[in-house]
């Protein structure tokens, strides 16, 4: 199936996002549900690949929840997206294990498509947490609405 962000992916974002947000203090995804108006068993659900892909670290607990594993300077929106959704493909036939009944080797088309997904991860790679932290500081608390962005 082509690339689509789907609200994993986003969800994903917001959630490594308030990790950022929050320094070294470990959040309960409880309270981060409640400060991005998500669904907890969701964020649940997409926490577990991030965990796996080593973006965040957990404890258990009073005073548990998460954390990131790294700097917000050392992970990029790409990390996160590819963690949960796998491979940024604009279409199938450029996707790694693509079957030449899919998309045969002299398709002409198949260079462009590999292009728009070499785009795509450049711009999605090219962001990291901390400048969407930063971006959030940085705008007047009138026009931020108190929430990352728009479901």
């Amino acid at each position: 199936m082509p690339f689509r962000l789907s609200t994993r992916g986003h969800y994903a974002v917001l959630i490594m996002y308030e990790l950022a947000r929050s320094g070294e203090s470990f959040s309960s995804l409880q309270d981060i549900s409640a400060s991005q108006r998500l669904s907890q068993r969701y964020l649940e659900q997409i926490v577990r690949p991030l965990r796996q892909a080593g973006l965040v670290q957990g404890k258990r607990g009073f005073g548990g929840g998460y954390v990131l594993a790294r700097e917000a300077s050392a992970i990029t929106v790409g990390e996160i997206v590819r963690a949960v959704e796998g491979p940024v493909v604009p279409v199938e036939c450029v996707a790694d294990g693509s079957t030449p009944e899919r998309c045969p080797d002299d398709c002409k088309a198949k260079s462009v498509w590999q292009k728009v997904g070499e785009a795509i991860d450049n711009v999605l790679d090219s962001i990291t947490l901390e400048d969407l932290v930063r971006d959030d500081i940085e705008q007047p608390a009138s026009s931020k609405g108190g929430q990352f962005c728009d479901k």
